[in-house]
């Protein structure tokens, strides 16, 4: 069973000194349209970020970079270890994602950084869940993750009876610094569920070559 629909959005981390010059890139180079800027997501915390977002109709492009004050910002940490505009992470959509949440946790032991969030974000109304980093090898600060998401309305259509509930409030800035600070290497997925012995399938060509005569 398919469980993904299509890559939703992809997010890059790159320098505050850096960040007009990728705006440039993918806005008049790759011609995208800026739909969100905000210069500080959490301006009354002891660090934050900037969050910068491009729309491509079908997906979009999002560039963040740190900003420290008291604390180090975990957008800052991934920086240093990784360079300027690396993929922190990528959001896949899927068509029911409390479904989703349920089946994966179950099927794949999926590691979850906090509760799902329903709220407004750059491309429109939005479910969605951050996964946990992808290895426990470092601080999770500086370690990719995947982002999950669920968009109930398509485009020019309203969202279908939303309400929300106190999670709305929950920012993954807010879960990934926490996960920073407690150093919590937990992985998104337990491999010890899948089965032993399990093969690769065979490859399903999408193109295949007309017969001669």
């Amino acid at each position: 069973m398919r469980r993904l629909s299509k890559v939703d959005h992809i997010t890059y981390v790159v320098r505050r000194d850096t960040i007009v010059r990728w705006a440039w890139w993918y806005l008049e180079v790759l011609g995208g349209t800026l739909i969100l800027r905000v210069d500080d997501t959490n301006p009354n915390d002891k660090s934050s970020m900037m969050l910068w977002c491009i729309d491509y109709d079908d997906f979009g492009v999002a560039l963040v970079a740190g900003i420290d004050r008291e604390e180090k910002s975990h957008v800052t940490a991934f920086v240093e270890q990784h360079g300027d505009h690396c993929v922190q992470h990528v959001a896949f959509q899927v068509d029911d994602l409390h479904t989703f949440r349920d089946d994966m946790t179950a099927k794949a032991g999926l590691s979850l950084l906090g509760p799902i969030l329903q709220r407004k974000d750059a491309f429109g109304w939005v479910r969605q869940v951050f996964a946990k980093s992808h290895h426990g090898d470092t601080n999770p600060a500086a370690a990719p993750f995947t982002e999950f998401v669920e968009r109930p309305n398509k485009r020019g259509e309203a969202f279908p009876e939303i309400s929300f509930s106190a999670d709305v409030g929950t920012n993954l800035y807010h879960q990934a610094q926490r996960a920073m600070k407690v150093d919590d290497r937990a992985v998104m997925i337990d491999f010890s569920k899948m089965p032993p012995g399990w093969e690769m399938p065979h490859v399903a060509p999408r193109d295949v070559e007309p017969s001669k005569g």
